[in-house]
């Protein structure tokens, strides 16, 4: 079962990296890299609505949105933090090294959140497996930001 999480996890980075490339496509062609951002986002919306319409999920009881803690809520506005990456640091650094960047800050990121149990995850322990996985990482980055 764990092998499908793995698969839409591979799909999410592919997604991820051609996200990269239609956002800065969509910065070129309105010449406004702002405005573009925000419709990538109103097209996130529209998406996400048209999926739960479609699902036919219930909407969530009335309370339900306030009693999660503040921070739930910062997901939003790290996203349009991710767009804003994608719209102006991408086309500095090419899809290569912009995605190694994304992926070795995801990665570290995502260790301590485990080993800390932050934010709604599980605690892991970060062992001498993970540290020297996140080594290579910093080390692989290092090399295509140099080559």
């Amino acid at each position: 079962m764990r092998i499908i999480f793995i698969i839409i996890a591979l799909s999410a980075g592919i997604a991820s990296a051609l996200q990269s490339g239609a956002n800065q496509t969509l910065k070129k062609a309105l010449d406004a890299p702002l405005w573009a951002a925000a419709l990538v986002a109103l097209v996130t919306a529209a998406t996400s609505i048209t999926v739960v319409l479609a699902s036919g999920e219930r909407l969530p009881a009335a309370g339900a949105a306030a009693a999660a803690p503040w921070w739930a809520w910062a997901g939003g506005f790290l996203g349009v933090g991710f767009v804003l990456g994608t719209v102006f640091a991408a086309p500095k650094l090419g899809a290569g090294l912009f995605m190694a960047s994304i992926v070795t800050a995801e990665l570290i990121t995502g260790l301590l959140l485990d080993h800390f149990g932050l934010l709604g995850f599980d605690m892991h322990p970060i062992g001498w497996g993970r540290i020297i996985g996140a080594a290579l990482m910093i080390i692989g980055l290092s090399l295509i930001a140099i080559f």
